[in-house]
């Protein structure tokens, strides 16, 4: 599989087709270097061997699996807290189980890196949720840590600080963050840049996503076209640059209509490359 080099532009796209569709849509936007959503219907055994035969003569790189789950809802705040991750207890068997699939389909190409959104991890550590989501967290970290993977955790549901002891709690070497600094406005959480500084040790992958923050307490803010939000992104690159970080600039567009999405990732591909020219990346 190709390499990606430091800080090049990639996206986040969805195995919703074939593997050769799903390339195809990456190579039409110019980009080599994605992140690969594996949607809850994609049967991870039998995915294998299609998508070996569409790497193999293509220049993409995989730089993470993408895991969701069924059932998961981000309509409201009450349903996110509900169904996205491992918060609730009628979903955890079923989604560690298919966590652990989609760690094996990424392994056979060297993927070492398997994200989700873990859910809600309460603030109070004496919660007995918050003993559960570390438990969970090290079932899959001790599960992926023997083919050489790491559990990557998407900033969403909980501050950085409440973060940043969560890691320490579930003490594994190989849980780390993926930051989304649009997540973390969506929610009302933390200044991005702050908690970049927060969490800098632990990232090892970024979104370039952009939202607006709630309108009052109890609400979540949306997700806008990259650079349209309350984002500093010339300030996020900066920031980027100075702790050291060298991955990909992974754009996230999550927007139904077809168009205005194919438009809004062309639109924020131009931005970064004019900011990162800015800030001499």
């Amino acid at each position: 599989m190709a390499t990606v080099a430091p800080m090049e532009i990639g996206l986040v796209i969805w195995a919703e087709g074939t593997a050769q569709e799903t390339l195809k849509q990456v190579a039409d936007y110019g980009l080599n270097a994605i992140q690969l959503g594996i949607p809850p219907a994609v049967d991870c055994t039998a995915a294998v061997a299609e998508w070996k035969t569409a790497l193999a003569t293509s220049s993409i790189a995989i730089t993470s699996a993408v895991a969701c789950y069924e059932g998961e809802d981000y309509s409201t705040l009450a349903k996110v807290h509900d169904t996205v991750g491992f918060t609730s207890p009628r979903y955890r068997a079923e989604r560690i189980a298919r966590t652990k699939e989609i760690a094996t389909f990424a392994s056979a190409f060297g993927i070492t890196a398997v994200s989700c959104h873990i859910g809600f991890i309460p603030e109070d550590r004496s919660e007995q949720l918050y003993a559960d989501m570390i438990a969970v967290a090290r079932e899959i970290c001790d599960a992926l840590a023997s083919a050489g993977q790491s559990f990557v955790l998407e900033t969403g549901q909980e501050s950085s600080e409440v973060l940043l002891q969560f890691i320490a709690d579930v003490d594994r070497p190989n849980l780390k963050i993926n930051f989304d600094p649009a997540n973390l406005v969506i929610y009302g959480l933390d200044d991005p840049l702050q908690a970049l500084s927060v969490l800098r040790q632990h990232v090892v992958s970024i979104h370039c996503k952009d939202s607006v923050p709630p309108a009052a307490p109890g609400q979540m803010g949306h997700e806008v076209r990259l650079g349209d939000g309350a984002v500093d992104f010339p300030g996020f690159l900066k920031l980027l640059k100075e702790i050291g970080y060298t991955g990909p600039l992974t754009i996230e567009r999550e927007e139904p209509n077809k168009e205005v999405k194919i438009a809004d990732v062309h639109t924020a591909i131009s931005r970064l490359k004019n900011w990162k020219a800015e800030v001499s990346i």
